[in-house]
């Protein structure tokens, strides 16, 4: 009978040879592989992250998936959730449904251990995962104009490199951010020390990328204030998350403005990415146009005691950012 087992060096090295083209960001195998392991070794993966691989009773490879263990909030309740990414099957394993039984036994055991949700993103639409009792959530992506905007007040906002010792004032800007949406990722410093440390991990290895990273902390009168990241290529600003002090949205909507400025001093006109729905009224000069995603839709499954999507959750109320995304 097949099993789950934590995958080996040997299988994990089999299942990213096929793999990394859907999800290396162009990387080569090599140095996906290379990056994963050294984010595997990192404090918060050891203990919350695992590949694990779906074995026949001979040992056979079927089927793969990767496994988080975030803490989340959903409504009022806040536990660890059993975070499910990567579901890769090798070509000649494929449509025998060995993913879907892998699946089933990735989410029984996540019962068992009481964990609040399973969660996921797909890229293959989401019928297949509806079938196994997961609920689409809206997903949004946008696109404007970097628009500086007539009167442009920025609240004396100073946009300056992040360095490690603002991580405790950018964790709760984060969770501060967080407190009005029914789902949120709540990160402790390992948690966002992993996010930090995947970012770059992949970057690092992009040899030749177009793209420029922007990590910011945003200080006004000498205080902590925000924090923003993005990405940066061919005149387009991809905001990837940002948050005020407090959950300040006035300030957010300077720290954002800021950001802005300095995007376009650097020649972009473009700013896009997963934005909440709200952007709309705090940057109304950015002129966003959202629409639905077509690729990582994330979906729940709630799964302890009580936990259950009470009422359909919007857009807004769902929102995950970027870094959020397993």
């Amino acid at each position: 009978m097949p099993r789950l087992v934590p995958a080996t060096e040997e299988q994990v090295r089999r299942i990213t040879a096929e793999s990394h083209a859907l999800w290396g960001g162009g990387l080569s195998h090599e140095a996906y592989l290379a990056m994963w392991v050294e984010l595997a070794r990192t404090p918060w993966a050891r203990r919350f992250y695992r590949h694990y691989a779906w074995v026949g009773d001979d040992g056979v490879l079927l089927s793969s998936v990767k496994i988080y263990r975030p803490v989340v909030r959903l409504f009022e309740r806040t536990g660890r959730a059993t975070a499910i990414g990567a579901v890769f099957t090798p070509r000649d394993r494929r449509r025998r449904g060995h993913a879907a039984a892998m699946l089933r036994a990735v989410v029984g055991e996540a019962r068992d251990r009481g964990d609040l949700v399973a969660l996921l993103f797909t890229d293959i639409g989401t019928t297949y995962y509806e079938r196994l009792g997961f609920t689409p959530l809206p997903a949004d992506a946008a696109e404007g104009v970097l628009d500086l905007g007539p009167g442009r007040a920025e609240q004396g906002i100073v946009l300056r490199a992040m360095v490690p010792s603002d991580s405790p004032s950018v964790i709760e800007a984060h969770e501060s951010s967080s407190r009005a949406r029914c789902l949120a990722v709540v990160r402790d410093l390992e948690h966002w020390s992993f996010v930090v440390a995947r970012s770059r991990a992949f970057l690092e290895r992009r040899d030749g990328a177009d793209w420029t990273a922007i990590c910011r902390t945003a200080v006004r009168g000498g205080a902590f204030a925000g924090y923003l990241v993005a990405l940066s290529a061919d005149g387009t600003w991809n905001l990837r998350e940002a948050a005020a002090a407090g959950g300040d949205p006035q300030l957010l909507a300077a720290i954002l403005r800021a950001g802005a400025a300095e995007a376009r001093a650097s020649g972009a006109r473009r700013v896009s990415g997963w934005l909440p729905r709200e952007f709309r009224e705090l940057v109304p000069e950015w002129r966003l146009r959202f629409r639905a995603r077509e690729h990582a839709i994330p979906m729940l499954l709630p799964l302890a005691g009580e936990a259950h999507l009470s009422r359909p959750m919007s857009a807004s109320e769902a929102y995950l950012w970027p870094m959020d995304h397993f």
